[in-house]
């Protein structure tokens, strides 16, 4: 099953289920004759062309890499992930997502909920956020005695942050305290305690949100410059720098190569649709077109209002690297029911767009 992260915040702040966020590849299958393997990557080959699983072998001409993000605790002091019941990180949608909406609907009214964010880069950059405030809306309107704590690792809001702010400070201001250059270095499972430089907060309810690279799997293919966390691509096709017929899409890329474009479902999407145009062409010969892409984020402020960041990029030859088009992008004037409304419609699209 395809279980979406987009929209897997709707569920931890108790406005979505598990179910609406969860799909069968059954029409993708059939309606493009596509042979699925479920099972996991041991090891990719690229002098061979080859990708081992747990249980196969598969030859490749060419080979399409979307493994997403590690989340890394090795900064994070006395983790162990056994520890990942008490301190579920929520970041890949599945079983820990459906743990923290049950920690949060559970928690007693006057508790305390503490939530931990990584220094950017990160998958989502506004994702925390909204998590906060669709966190905080739920307290508000069920537990309005218990309070939300935020250690933030960066030195602000990373995205939105202005409409964020504004929607705290009229929303929730008696619920959610912020703390910025707060990096959580070490936890204290028998406490259920969050520890930063300079607190220790103890907590009913806490979300860790660990720093993030892209997955070992692709190090040990050697798709990874040495001492660096994220993978480089050219920004023309997304095609490895490392390895010839290789082709690396989604968060796992490096901004470094790629521009400046946030790690998103949106961009995901897109550098899928120009990595693939890119193998076309390729194979039948045919002169590359330049990438062409888009990003829309949506983020709820509240259960019933949400604010939106979009853009529009194109390569640029001078750096080449992708980078935002002239005049077009922005946000959001304010929040606002549309924006909701937009949001689900979004998803709804983008699920549809890749799953049917």
């Amino acid at each position: 099953m395809f279980r979406s992260c987009p929209i897997s915040n709707w569920v931890i702040g108790q406005i979505k289920t598990m179910d609406d966020i969860t799909f069968s590849y059954t029409k993708l299958t059939r309606r493009y004759g596509i042979k699925f393997l479920h099972d996991n990557v041991s090891h990719i080959d690229t002098k061979k062309k080859v990708v081992v699983t747990d249980n196969i072998t598969v030859n490749y001409d060419k080979l399409v890499v979307s493994p997403g993000v590690e989340l890394d605790y090795s900064s994070i002091e006395n983790w162990d992930s056994s520890y990942s019941d008490v301190f579920p990180a929520a970041w890949k949608a599945g079983k820990e997502t459906a743990l923290l909406a049950k920690n949060i609907k559970n928690m007693h009214n006057g508790g305390v909920v503490a939530i931990s964010i990584p220094l950017s880069p990160y998958r989502c950059p506004p994702g925390p956020y909204e998590r906060i405030s669709l966190i905080a809306s739920y307290i508000k309107d069920n537990k309005p005695k218990s309070k939300l704590i935020v250690l933030d690792a960066n030195q602000k809001i990373v995205s939105k942050g202005k409409l964020f702010k504004k929607a705290w400070d009229d929303k929730y201001k008696d619920i959610i305290e912020y703390r910025a250059d707060s990096k959580v270095v070490e936890i204290s499972p028998s406490e259920n305690k969050l520890i930063t430089d300079f607190d220790d907060v103890k907590c009913d309810v806490a979300n860790l949100i660990p720093p993030q690279k892209a997955p070992k799997l692709l190090v040990d293919a050697g798709l990874i410059k040495e001492k660096e966390l994220w993978a480089s691509v050219n920004a023309y096709d997304f095609s490895s720098t490392m390895a010839k017929d290789v082709f690396i899409i989604g968060d796992s890329t490096s901004q470094i190569s790629v521009g400046k474009v946030p790690k998103s479902g949106y961009v995901a999407n897109s550098m899928g649709k120009v990595c693939g145009l890119a193998i076309i062409a390729e194979l039948y010969e045919l002169k590359k077109l330049p990438p062409s892409m888009i990003n829309t984020c949506f983020s709820l402020v509240s259960s019933e209002e949400g604010i939106s960041v979009s853009a529009v990029y194109h390569y640029d030859e001078s750096l080449k690297k992708i980078a935002v088009v002239k005049g077009a992008s922005g946000l959001s004037p304010k929040s606002s029911s549309i924006i909701k409304d937009n949001a689900w419609d979004w998803a709804n699209a983008i699920w549809n767009d890749m799953l049917t």
